[in-house]
């Protein structure tokens, strides 16, 4: 089940069945007021008129939300059919009798599935896909959405090597390159080859002159780092056969995060 928040998506159907419970009361109600006041007596009444008004104004609501149930329900089960949270599906009198049915089934497999969890799942922390760094999940979300998990992957992979090379001004750099020149220890200078990329909230010199071990792990890390995400994660996939399943592409798509939000952060020198 790919849902980020199971708890949230549990309160967004249950809340569109209170909508749609409300919306049946008001239709059984406007039902009964026009037997005994349009039809028996042959008058209109105020009564009907406002009933009519709260029952378009749940229906406009109950649109709306629609979508995102259909959402929730396609990733909790693609057996669900999204036509069934349509109105006027499933036959009778009022338009919505498909919809609740379908959004009360919902409701137990996400209760199931959440107690599941609870029991047998792991109890660490979990990773928020939307969380990501903006340059990895902007890149890779809509095809995530479609399941093109290989296509994701290099979209993002791309996508942060785009903006390193922005970044740095070079353009003429890719790949393992681009990435072991932007974090090489040497000392920066003026030409555009000389451009690097600097963590400076991190301390560099020692009181001899020299570089401190953290600065040197840092950005000697950030260079393997940044070249392991090209030849290790890019490339092989890339060039590999078959795509990837949803838990690899999102640990692939993890690592892309921490190396984008590292050239974020980093300063050009």
């Amino acid at each position: 089940m790919a849902i980020a928040d199971p708890a949230q998506a549990l309160a967004v159907v249950n809340e569109f069945i209170g909508l749609l419970d409300e919306h049946r009361q008001c239709f059984d109600q406007i039902d009964t007021f026009e037997d005994m006041w349009e039809e028996a007596l042959g008058n209109r009444n105020a009564t009907v008129d406002a009933l009519r008004e709260k029952r378009d104004s749940l229906n406009a609501r109950i649109w709306r939300r629609a979508p995102l149930v259909e959402t929730i329900a396609e990733r909790v089960d693609p057996s669900f059919a999204s036509e069934s949270f349509r109105e006027g599906q499933g036959g009778g009198l009022w338009p919505w009798r498909s919809g609740l049915t379908t959004a009360h089934r919902l409701v137990g497999v996400l209760e199931r599935t959440a107690e599941e969890d609870a029991i047998l799942g792991p109890g660490g922390p979990k990773l928020a896909a939307g969380g990501m760094h903006k340059w990895v999940w902007d890149a890779a979300a809509n095809l995530c959405d479609d399941r093109h998990y290989k296509h994701a992957v290099n979209a993002a992979a791309a996508a942060v090597e785009m903006q390193t090379q922005l970044k740095l001004d070079r353009g003429d750099l890719s790949g393992a390159d681009l990435y072991t020149q932007a974090f090489k220890i040497d000392k920066p200078d003026t030409r555009p080859v000389g451009r690097r990329l600097r963590f400076t909230h991190i301390h560099e010199s020692t009181a001899d002159g020299g570089r401190t071990k953290s600065w040197v792990s840092a950005h000697e890390g950030a260079m393997h780092f940044g070249r392991g995400c090209t030849q290790g994660i890019r490339n092989l996939n890339a060039h590999g056969a078959g795509d990837l399943d949803e838990q690899e592409a999102l640990e692939y798509l993890a690592s892309l995060s921490v190396l984008a939000r590292w050239i974020d952060e980093a300063e050009v020198l």
